[in-house]
């Protein structure tokens, strides 16, 4: 059956996006011999172009295209077409520092450019506030193309080529400057972008020199990632500083291919407003265009192909009918009660006690110990713990966008993966039952209530994301399938059944609310829970491909059920006055082991997270 769902892509950065018009304005030469005369007296504060106006300046990214490149009279050119918007320094003047996701989108595009130019062996030299443009398809970098051709006629170092405020301290000491150079004087624009100023200052040149040999800069207002990854670019040392590639990928929070870092780069930096429109062949690759005008010649091979790292299988079969070994939890008056034996054990908790320091905790795979991971955040370890993924309680807090934090295990690669954009966010995530990929429920947060528009997919080897809209009614989330290709949502006492397009594969009318768990395989075939529609506060057991009753769970009076331990038994809260209990409940309700325990104000604020091992 088809349903309403529609489909589209998100956190390997795949948006929809639009190419504008192009239009072919009088086209220009790139550099001329009065400019090389020019470089060669000293200090050049801005290279201008040949041609006419900012139309004949080559770019780095963005919807231009290169049109045409070669020599005239010994001296490199590359004809672009034009594009209008304002540079970075205008706009500083006219209305002050930029903020939040426009300072993002900016970092994020400049780097895309410096990376694009250095593949293509091309070194810019004088990256700064005035060669940057500020169109509405995104920043873009102007004014590199002449820099290859004074690298190449001037190795002795003895002239300086830039501007003093961007230039790194290699420059003024006499050494060619090569790609490092770049990320400093990138270190330092973003710097000017974010306060207004660049970070040595701007006033008398001896003393910006100095500065820049050997005082601290100065970083504003710039914080979070952007601020610790502009500081390894201000480093001195060239050898410290990261090149364009790994100063992109640390922004964009998760690792991209290398034939569609380019792209996926240029994709992010574009506003928001822009970013949904649909795509036009090839449009995406226009980042790429220096390099292509520079590299005619010099094709770039494919990558070797990587297999992808394998997750550890979670362990199968049923916990053990009793416990042999106490751990007490750390910072609380909850004790776990194991077996060694288990295949299931609790694997992370988040502490939400108030008063407290919204504190979390994962377990090590290897001793069994809990260690610190974070303050809140709510990690969650995948079945056979090859991954650990958190959403972080600051997430609401974000304007642009949200992301997820990843932890694996299987490769050590950590680090965080773009999701949502605002005003989207993300709730109850969960694991497939193979430990693979995380769902996670779409919310559109308003001002009075929210909604859910869809879900969210991981995959966590491949770190890309996949956000499907689903609208629904009801304030319930996404349950995986049993067989992790499909996902459930009750809603009114119904049950869907959705793939992972959003297509409606059933619905199950009548069968009550339906709980956390998903789907499951066990001796009664394929099974989704729900709250018994007869009021009982049984849970009920349906047939996941015919909507048929499977069974019932009989739950003891003020129990709550939590979901599937295996598959005769039932994860289930029990309350004895200031005393609470979970407990394995088999499937006449009869309690079975106790598996954790404490003060019930406890674990009412203590999320504790049971998963295979």
């Amino acid at each position: 059956m088809e349903g309403g769902g529609r489909h589209r892509t998100a956190g390997d950065r795949r948006h929809l996006a639009r190419a504008p018009g192009r239009r072919r304005p009088p086209g220009g030469l790139y550099g001329d011999h009065g400019q090389v005369r020019q470089l060669r007296q000293g200090l050049v504060r801005r290279v201008q172009t040949g041609g006419t106006g900012r139309g004949a300046r080559a770019l780095a990214r963005g919807p231009a295209q290169v049109l045409a490149s070669g020599e005239s009279g010994g001296i490199p050119y590359v004809v672009s077409e034009y594009v209008d918007g304002p540079s970075l320094a205008q706009v500083l003047r006219d209305r002050g520092p930029l903020r939040g996701a426009e300072l993002r989108r900016l970092a994020i595009g400049t780097l895309t450019a410096l990376s694009a130019i250095h593949q293509a062996g091309v070194v810019h030299r004088d990256f700064k506030p005035g060669n940057v443009l500020l169109s509405r398809d995104g920043p873009r970098v102007i004014d590199f193309g002449i820099s290859r051709a004074l690298e190449e006629t001037e190795q002795t170092g003895e002239h300086l080529v830039g501007t003093p405020p961007y230039m790194a301290p290699e420059q003024f000491a006499g050494r060619v400057a090569g790609p490092p150079a770049d990320l400093f004087a990138w270190g330092s624009t973003m710097v000017c972008a974010a306060t207004g100023q660049p970070p040595f200052g701007t006033r008398e040149l001896a003393a910006v020199v100095n500065r820049i040999m050997s005082g601290e800069p100065d970083l504003g207002e710039l914080d979070g990632e952007l601020r610790e990854l502009v500081a390894r670019c201000l480093a001195k040392d060239p050898d410290v500083r990261p090149s364009a590639t790994e100063a992109l990928l640390a922004l964009l929070g998760h690792q991209v291919p290398e034939q569609r870092l380019l792209a996926e780069g240029q994709q992010v930096a574009v506003p928001p407003a822009r970013r949904r429109w649909p795509l036009v062949a090839g449009a995406v690759v226009t980042a790429l265009a220096v390099v292509v005008a520079v590299l005619l010649t010099r094709p770039q091979p494919e990558p070797p192909a990587r297999p992808a790292p394998v997750p550890p299988t979670p362990l199968a079969g049923p916990l053990a009918l009793a416990s042999s070994a106490e751990l007490k939890l750390p910072d609380t008056g909850i004790t776990l009660y194991e077996n060694p034996a288990d295949p299931v054990w609790v694997s992370s908790y988040h502490d939400q006690r108030s008063g407290g320091g919204f504190e979390s905790y994962v377990r090590d795979p290897a001793t069994g110990t809990f260690a610190h991971f974070g303050t809140l955040q709510e990690p969650v370890v995948s079945p056979g713990g090859g991954y650990v993924a958190s959403l972080s309680g600051t997430r609401v807090r974000r304007l642009d966008f949200e992301t997820i934090v990843l932890r694996d295990r299987v490769t050590g690669r950590n680090g965080e993966i773009r999701t949502v954009d605002k005003p989207d966010s993300l709730l109850l995530p969960r694991w497939s039952p193979d430990g693979r990929r995380l769902l996670a429920t779409v919310y559109e947060v308003g001002e009075s209530s929210s909604e859910v528009t869809g879900f969210l997919v991981l995959d966590a080897a491949a770190r890309t994301t996949m956000i499907t809209e689903a609208p629904g009614e009801g304030e319930g989330g996404f349950e995986w399938g049993s067989d992790g290709r499909t996902v459930l949502r009750g809603s009114g006492g119904a049950v869907r059944k959705l793939d992972l397009g959003g297509r409606l594969v059933a619905e199950f009318p009548g069968v009550g609310e339906l709980v956390a768990g998903g789907g499951s395989r066990g001796s009664l075939g394929t099974v989704f829970a729900t709250i018994c529609p007869d009021k009982s506060g049984n849970v009920c057991l349906w047939d996941e491909g015919s909507g048929g009753k499977r069974g019932t769970v009989r739950m003891p009076e003020g129990s709550r059920f939590h979901g599937w331990l295996d598959d005769g038994h039932a994860l289930a809260a029990l309350r004895d006055g200031e005393h609470a209990k979970l407990v394995m409940l088999d499937q006449d309700g009869r309690d079975v082991r106790t598996l954790a325990g404490g003060p019930a104000a406890e674990l009412d604020a203590v999320t504790l997270w049971f998963t295979r091992r």
